[in-house]
């Protein structure tokens, strides 16, 4: 009973780390030990534990902008990459672990801003029988699908983008009435939604509630999404000044997340100055200061 116990324990911690995390959980943190990969004791379903564990751990180092090439260790020299994993998931029939694979793929080509390609892994986990079960992270991967559709529709990949973003706006909407967690996440699709209709005005007005919605919940890397999903937004419609002010501000809760790599990212992609960076942050500070002695 113990084992079991044991195991449990390590597997909410490999499957609630990549989805559950609050202002106060810093990447960094999360290291194997944080992810129970040490604690698994040997049970038939012990190795693919530890692969879940690591293909959870790939994603988080890509956030924080390491690559660890002992992620493998644990898995006893039995597999050496991803690959390899997807390989022995097949041979074995293994749905579950085909599945994790794919999400991986997905929640890497998702924050590191490659809609096409998280596209592509939606469509392999969708074939997947699984795919239709509920599961922790029905929330966010329906969640990060619908900004995925959104977007696509706005850069001009057909009409059935803007269907699916709204098929799941209807989902979300429904969740909302029983969950309060959701708030911020609704909002950032119905932000999306009004933004791809070209309704400037609402879709600033839901960004913004969105923002305020993810900080008063405490999720920071979510309330970094919604300022880059807004200065996305901001870009496409050429109101550059708004859109580095957004892309800023998610840089800046990202740092705060310890996404480095994510926030590197953004530097990266949207020409924005370390030094601009810097003083940003400053004055941002201030600005925080200020608005409390008020």
């Amino acid at each position: 009973l113990s084992v079991v116990h044991s195991n449990y324990v390590a597997y909410m911690k490999i499957v609630g780390v990549r989805y559950s995390f609050k202002v106060d959980d810093s990447l960094h943190a999360l290291t194997s030990d944080g992810l129970g990969l040490q604690c698994i004791q040997k049970t038939k379903y012990s190795k693919e534990l530890s692969i879940q564990g690591v293909l959870r751990k790939i994603n988080l180092d890509e956030l924080i902008g390491v690559f660890d090439d002992d992620n493998f260790l644990s898995l006893d020299g039995t597999v050496y990459d991803v690959a390899q994993i997807l390989a022995h998931a097949k041979s074995a029939k293994n749905v579950q672990l085909i599945e994790g694979v794919h999400l991986t793929h997905f929640l890497s080509a998702f924050w590191m801003g490659d809609f096409v390609m998280a596209l592509e892994s939606v469509k392999l986990i969708s074939a997947l029988p699984s795919s239709k079960m509920p599961k922790l992270q029905t929330i966010y991967y329906t969640f990060y699908r619908g900004i995925v559709s959104y977007r696509l529709f706005r850069e001009g990949n057909g009409e059935h983008f803007l269907t699916e973003g709204d098929e799941i706006l209807r989902t979300v909407q429904a969740w909302r009435q029983k969950c309060e967690h959701v708030e911020n996440k609704l909002l950032l699709l119905e932000a999306e939604c009004f933004a791809s209709r070209c309704n400037r005005n609402l879709a600033q007005e839901k960004y913004e509630a969105s923002i305020r919605s993810a900080r008063d919940h405490g999720f920071v890397h979510e309330q970094g999404l919604a300022y880059e999903c807004m200065g996305k937004y901001f870009s496409s419609i050429i109101d550059i000044p708004e859109a580095q002010h957004c892309f800023r501000r998610a840089h800046d809760c990202y740092m705060q997340w310890g996404a480095l790599g994510k926030a590197e990212q953004m530097q990266r992609e949207n020409g924005l100055d370390q030094a601009n960076v810097n003083s940003y942050r400053i004055t941002t500070k201030h600005e925080r200061d200020w608005d409390g002695m008020l």
